[in-house]
């Protein structure tokens, strides 16, 4: 169990507006245009349609997702991964009991927290009271392991940790079945705090073992294959959040390929799927693209990978 890395916590303690300073022109960024929220909640609220989008958000359904590959370990076929991210409940009401009936029945075999308690960017009571309450209720399930996001600050370690969750700080754990194993890989946030360390959380591991990397964004897909990664499980862009008609994401705030937005994808051998996430931030609505918690199965693949998905 890794401390809070000290890069994480340097970047708390400026205090700092949170702001993404990459590129010549990084404060036209939407991420960065705080300023933009309040002006386009009372724009939608003007045009009728803000409870509308409210309402969306708390449409939040369950999705299934198999994973087939050649090297999963025998024991780990049917293995059940219940994946919950980008919560932001602290402001939106009704949210996580509306997550909580959905998975309070639903077999699996480990449950991971995927960063972003918080709807602000800073830790609130409430976030720090939902994330201890989502932790317990899984926990009485099955393993519960979670990673930050870009949302999220370190006092929430305690609390996840206090509560039974396995936090994993850019650092690995085994899950062991019948003899044979499967390693999860978690990082810090690579996207905001940048606290990520790809070479340290694989510490220990060889090329030939099958790994799962939690990041909380996409956005070390290259590295991540370039490591032999197996299957990378990320959330952070919401799907797009506000989508035109058909879902295509009109603002994405990630340094990642379009295809690693929402859904499926593929990075040379690597797997990956990015989910479109519980809940919402900035401004609480969604159009066209419904939150979603994920439960992913794996499967072995005998000949080839192939991959199959419910539909939307």
């Amino acid at each position: 169990m890794r401390p809070v890395s000290e890069k994480r916590l340097s970047v708390e303690h400026e205090h700092r507006k949170h702001a993404i300073r990459r590129g010549w022109f990084w404060w036209l960024r939407w991420e960065n245009l705080s300023f933009m929220e309040p002006v386009l909640g009372g724009f939608l609220k003007l045009c009728g349609l803000y409870n509308r989008g409210f309402g969306n958000v708390l449409n939040v359904r369950l999705t299934h997702q198999e994973f087939a590959f050649e090297n999963l370990p025998d024991a780990f076929d049917g293995f059940r991964i219940l994946w919950i991210s980008d919560l932001h409940a602290d402001r939106i009401p009704g949210l996580l009991d509306k997550v909580l009936q959905l998975t309070a029945d639903l077999p699996r075999d480990i449950a991971i927290l995927g960063g972003d308690f918080c709807f602000h960017h800073y830790i609130t009571a409430v976030a720090a009271e939902n994330a201890g309450i989502i932790t317990r209720a899984l926990r009485d399930k099955s393993p519960v392991y979670a990673i930050f996001g870009n949302h999220d600050y370190s006092p929430l370690a305690e609390v996840l940790r206090a509560e039974g969750a396995t936090l994993l700080l850019n650092e690995n754990t085994a899950i062991e079945r019948a003899g044979q194993t499967l390693h999860i890989v978690g990082v810090d946030d690579c996207h905001y705090f940048k606290a990520h360390d790809l070479d340290l959380a694989m510490q220990g591991l060889n090329d030939d073992d099958f790994k799962i990397l939690l990041s909380h964004s996409p956005e070390l897909y290259a590295q991540a294959a370039e490591r032999d990664i197996d299957l990378y499980l990320s959330g952070h862009t919401h799907g797009g959040q506000i989508c035109l008609p058909g879902g295509t994401a009109v603002v994405f705030s990630t340094a990642a390929p379009r295809k690693c937005i929402r859904g499926l994808w593929n990075h040379g051998k690597m797997t990956g799927y990015t989910s479109g996430g519980a809940g919402a931030s900035g401004v609480p609505v969604r159009y066209h693209c419904p939150g979603e918690i994920n439960l992913f199965t794996l499967r072995k693949c005998p000949k080839q990978k192939k991959h199959s998905q419910t539909p939307r």
